[in-house]
């Protein structure tokens, strides 16, 4: 049996991202940084660790190569704890300038007006003790519509030190006007060995372990080592990939008790339920790729795997359908709609996938909504 080694960590310290990691640094290097950047890619694969490390090169660079970060600087230390004067963190349930608005009690789900409004003013004004300041946008697929414009009219008019990294797992679902005033990043997972290796490695799990949690993480290293950090949520997203295969072949009253029990979380969890159907917006997205033969470090399109998916076959245009289902009822719920006619109505888009055998395994459907 051949031995995988863990891919080397790059000049940033970071498990994979080479391409962006030095695209970056040969930027810095010729002076020629970007005012935005837009990194994409799955949730845990690492491209909030990136924007940091971007902003501690910056604002606390290595005496030896100023492309690189000093780690272990005292600023550097501070952008890590979220404690840096010049980095700013804008994400749902962050603060604005609004006294009466609590965004963290009133269940948001978006990045709101109030929230970029406080940024435009913050942008500003002049950096405290470097010479940039950066703002980290997480997730910026998740803005209000008033919001996601006067982003734009930022970006199109920014301040001469102000820095936008833009976050995103879903890119497209940004305005054209914004990607295009933004340098893109795609953040890709490990391949399943190589990040079993780097568990191993780093984490200092058994083989049968690393392996176990690479595939469950689909190969991201950010959502495996929280997954290592924390287990249940390992047990809820395997459930939730469960749930999702289940529903696949299920039929109609099954489908509508489970939208009937999403329904009714949502005004009490509603993170919770978005979490469920990110991932099953994952699982059907494995399903696709499968579909249409196309392999990347999450999936086989050989046999499927890599989604809680067991003997499940589908067509590249039914995992599609599925796809465009769940998005659309998050899109819906997102707007206001009703939540049970939202979910019920993804129900019934979603196909009907006849020879589903078994899950995987001690898969077990969940009870709750995933909390990730």
């Amino acid at each position: 049996m051949t031995s995988i080694t863990a891919p080397p960590r790059n000049a940033w310290g970071l498990r994979g991202h080479d391409p962006a990691v030095e695209m970056l640094r040969h930027a810095i290097a010729s002076g020629h940084l970007g005012h935005a950047y837009l990194l994409g890619g799955p949730k845990g694969v690492g491209k909030e660790t990136l924007a940091r490390r971007l902003a501690q090169v910056l604002i606390a660079p290595s005496a030896d190569d100023p492309t690189v970060p000093d780690l272990e600087n005292r600023a550097a230390k501070q952008i890590d704890a979220g404690t840096a004067s010049d980095v700013e963190h804008i994400a749902i349930g962050g603060v604005c300038d609004e006294s009466q608005h609590d965004h963290a009690g009133d269940r948001s789900t978006r990045i709101r007006i109030c929230q970029v409004r406080r940024l435009e003013r913050v942008a500003a004004l002049a950096p405290f003790a470097s010479a940039r300041r950066v703002f980290i946008i997480d997730a910026a697929d998740d803005l209000q519509t008033e919001a996601a414009h006067a982003i734009l009219k930022t970006l199109e008019e920014p301040p001469p030190s102000a820095l936008f990294v833009l976050l995103a797992s879903d890119p497209d679902a940004l305005l054209p006007t914004i990607r295009s005033r933004c340098q893109e990043f795609t953040l890709r997972p490990l391949p399943h060995a190589a990040l079993a290796a780097a568990l191993e490695e780093d984490a200092g799990l058994d083989p049968v372990e690393a392996t176990s949690l690479a595939r469950l993480a689909h190969g991201r290293y950010g959502l495996a080592m929280r997954m290592h950090a924390d287990p249940t949520l390992a047990v809820l997203r395997e459930s939730a990939e469960a749930e999702a295969a289940r529903l696949a072949s299920a039929g109609r009253n099954e489908r509508f008790d489970v939208a009937e029990r999403l329904g009714g979380a949502w005004y009490r969890e509603r993170e919770s339920v978005l979490a469920t159907l990110d991932l099953w917006r994952e699982w059907w997205r494995e399903r696709m790729l499968a579909g249409a033969g196309v392999s990347d470090a999450s999936s086989s399109p050989s046999t499927g795997e890599g989604g809680g998916g067991g003997d499940l076959r589908c067509s590249a245009e039914d995992a599609l359908r599925g796809l465009r289902a769940v998005q659309t009822a998050r899109e819906h719920l997102l707007a206001n709609t009703s939540a049970q006619l939202a979910l019920e109505v993804m129900m019934l888009d979603l196909p009907l996938v006849p020879g589903f055998s078994s899950v995987r395994e001690g898969a077990v459907a969940p009870e709750r909504p995933v909390e990730e």
